[in-house]
């Protein structure tokens, strides 16, 4: 069976396709706005590892022109937006095949590209192998980061697809696990019949879990960011209120003539870029020390990496602000019910209180506020930065985080969380206040007690006035 091309290939995809699969499931489980959408970012994401390996092809000889434009042609069709743009690469896709058969247009292929290698030249040029090593490792660093970049601009071209910081992060890790995926297979069915069993097992465990992991975790914040930058002008107008100058934005702004917002999305992208790369760059060199030179500790620091990045990215994934949807339809947006000085004064009086650390006065504030204006995604930032810097043991938020739980949560249809549990003390202290009868009295409950008082201290309507 291994002496078949296609039988190895067919096998590899199938064993390939098992940690995927079930990577795959665990980041849909998270709830992207839409599952279909993920699944074709994972179908392009299976289509960047192969055009890497189709660059370096055409870098080690002279390839004909026309080999290279034929898969642009085709992938140009998915990727177009307008029929009039997809019709002409479609005939030009078919026009290039043709001209295969045509004995007229046979010249066609024989204008081939120019011998490029650029890694053969870092390795040639390079004053020593640690150099070569590191340069040609940025070098496909830079390129695999940069093209799942692409993936991702490309499904942002229909906004609505990312409606939340959350959606930017599942769409990425979508596309890590479509490159990790092909790359998985290349790996399998170019080593397969040339190592032992026990190597080729090492080898999948690693690759299927520990390599797709790191894959999963460098897009993975690097999604986080490109989600913050995004929804710019929301988050942009926040730190503004909270008095947070970012003067790399500024400049960004200033250079090259933008607004603000729009500086302080294109530095929230490279910085998520620039860190995905450091990362994936850091991990690359410690398996490649490890490989040339031995170094055994640096697989157990590899592997401890990995782990400690992706509960990292289960902790962005899980922070409030991620889940909120900043991105609705403004046919749909409701009318607030306050005046903008009112709001403006309100929001200044909540950015003091989340200074002090008052976190439940301001998430008092803001269920008050998001019953008036439902759609303002500032306040929605507030609350959900709030929930996220409140003490794990704050009893207020054990409560909020049984009731806070999925998107509807904190969409625009949200009920007020305070309403809720304030009306169960309104029915507690009914219950209280009637009377009983000696065989109904039970004695106190001294545990139970000062939580009851605590609870009615935060949640009472005295606890503030607008």
């Amino acid at each position: 069976m291994l002496d078949n091309p296609i039988a190895l290939l067919g096998l590899s995809i199938l064993i390939a396709a098992i940690p995927i699969a079930v990577w795959l499931f665990i980041t849909l489980k998270q709830g992207p706005s839409s599952k279909k959408i993920a699944l074709m970012v994972f179908g392009f994401g299976c289509i960047t590892a192969p055009a890497l390996l189709g660059l370096q092809v055409v870098w080690e000889g002279r390839t004909a022109v026309i080999m290279a434009l034929i898969p642009l042609l085709g992938l140009s069709i998915f990727i177009f937006d307008s029929y009039i743009k997809k019709t002409i690469a479609f005939i030009l896709l078919i026009l290039c095949i043709v001209s295969n058969y045509i004995a007229s247009f046979q010249w066609i292929w024989s204008i081939k590209i120019p011998q490029f290698n650029l890694q053969s030249a870092i390795e040639t040029n390079a004053s020593s192998y640690i150099t070569a090593t590191i340069l040609s490792l940025l070098l496909f660093v830079v390129m695999e980061e940069n093209i799942k970049l692409y993936v991702m601009k490309v499904i942002d071209r229909k906004t609505l697809y990312i409606s939340k910081i959350n959606d930017a992060m599942i769409y990425a890790i979508a596309a890590a696990l479509g490159f990790s995926f092909a790359e998985n297979v290349y790996y399998l069915y170019s080593w397969w019949p040339s190592i032992s069993n026990s190597e080729l097992i090492t080898m999948y465990i690693f690759r299927g879990i520990f390599t797709t992991a790191a894959h999963m975790t460098y897009s993975g914040i690097f999604g986080y960011y490109y989600g913050i930058g995004k929804f710019s002008m929301v988050i942009n107008q926040q730190n503004l209120i909270e008095g947070n100058q970012d003067k790399i934005s500024q400049y960004i702004s200033k250079i090259f003539n933008i607004p603000p917002s729009e500086g302080f999305r294109q530095k929230t992208v490279l910085k998520g870029l620039f860190i995905a790369m450091g990362l994936h760059f850091s991990i690359n060199f410690m398996l490649q020390a490890q490989q040339d030179y031995g170094i055994q500790i640096l697989l157990p620091i590899v592997i401890l990496a990995n782990i400690a990045m992706f509960a990292f990215l289960q902790y962005l994934m899980n922070r409030k602000a991620g889940h909120l949807i900043l991105l609705t339809d403004p046919s749909t947006k409701k009318i607030s019910t306050m005046g903008k000085k009112d709001e403006d004064v309100v929001i200044e009086l909540m950015n003091m209180w989340l200074k002090d650390q008052r976190y439940v006065d301001v998430i008092h504030i803001c269920e008050r506020l998001l019953e008036r204006d439902p759609d303002n995604t500032v306040v929605k930032m507030f609350k959900a930065k709030a929930m996220d810097e409140m003490d794990e043991k704050n009893i207020y938020k054990k409560i909020l985080g049984t009731v806070v739980k999925t998107d509807e949560d904190l969409s625009t249809d949200d009920k007020s969380i305070i309403s809720k549990y304030a009306s169960r003390n309104t029915e507690t202290k009914e219950v209280k206040s009637i009377p009983k009868t000696p065989t109904q009295q039970t004695p106190p409950n001294t545990e139970e007690a000062p939580k009851k008082k605590l609870l009615e201290d935060l949640t009472g309507e005295g606890t503030f006035k607008l």
